[in-house]
């Protein structure tokens, strides 16, 4: 019979670990998650063995397991934030689905179900209502990522849009956020990630980002620089289908394009951090980043 193994340390040099851990995990995830695994400690460790079938009988029930959440979100002695606002912010963030990324806000535009389930998908017509200004009352600042490779950017893209497709450009677009939030004059600024279906490269440079901010941002948690990231749902080739008068050329260049084998290679190169990964690894991205 298989058996699950749970360890739970109470050591506080390993509550940085932890809370990389829990971060890097969705939280709709975690509450679905049936053990929680941390580093053995030195000072004290409870360990113990049992049947499937009698952990899942045992483990803590949901308000509980929330609990131990938000005591985990602290390094050492110095708490992240006031008590009852992490807690808060915790309960939410387990319990709401459409929440920004710091949890303190519902999100600016209507989401929809999308191939990702941890991240937040909007329909191409929601992408041209953004551009034509029909939410300029509540976002002040728009970022719009193109992650294809820059033929297919220089063949048709979504107007506005940057390219960026390495990942040396997570940090780019990080950059960016001083810039859009003196544009915002205090209203939102959001990201919006696409690729050619929206399926590996645009969601794959979300995810980065998403936990770049996470880390740069984890000595004052939930504070995020882009709370607010979001995928265009099928990607360009679909909104080339729909609103192909509002492309930047009227064009749309496939990455498989028979024209630029060359370059696709050559891109490819450029990227393979990224795509050098097996299909295990690059599974396990889409559980990281929310």
């Amino acid at each position: 019979m298989e058996e699950c193994v749970l360890e739970v340390t109470s050591s506080k040099n390993n509550r940085p670990s932890m809370i990389k851990s829990l971060i890097e995990r969705p939280f709709a995830k975690f509450s679905e998650s049936p053990y929680i695994e941390t580093r053995r400690s030195t000072k004290r460790t409870e360990r113990w063995t049992e049947t499937n079938e009698e952990f899942l009988r045992k483990r803590p029930k949901f308000a509980e397991r929330k609990n131990i959440l938000k005591k985990s979100l602290s390094f050492g002695d110095n708490p992240l934030g006031d008590d009852d606002e992490i807690k808060a912010v915790v309960g939410r963030m387990v319990e709401e689905s459409n929440l920004t990324g710091d949890g303190s806000q519902t999100c600016s535009l209507p989401t929809i179900p999308g191939k990702h389930s941890d991240l937040r998908s909007i329909t191409n017509e929601t992408v041209v209502d953004v551009i034509s200004g029909k939410y300029d009352d509540s976002i002040g600042s728009v970022l719009i990522v193109d992650c294809r490779y820059p033929y297919e950017y220089d063949g048709g893209h979504v107007p506005g849009s940057i390219n960026a497709y390495r990942p040396e450009d997570v940090q780019f677009i990080l950059d960016q956020h001083q810039r859009m939030r003196d544009e915002a004059q205090g209203k939102r600024h959001v990201v919006i990630f696409y690729c050619e279906f929206s399926s590996e490269r645009g969601p794959r440079m979300c995810r980065n980002v998403r936990k770049a901010d996470r880390n740069h941002n984890m000595d004052r948690y939930p504070f995020l620089n882009f709370p607010e990231l979001y995928i265009m749902h099928n990607g360009f080739k679909a909104f080339f289908e729909t609103h192909q008068n509002v492309c930047e050329p009227q064009g749309y260049t496939p990455m498989l394009h028979k024209d630029h084998s060359d370059d696709l290679r050559h891109f490819r190169s450029r990227s393979k951090s990224w795509n050098g990964g097996s299909k295990r690894r690059a599974s396990a991205l889409r559980f990281k980043g929310l």
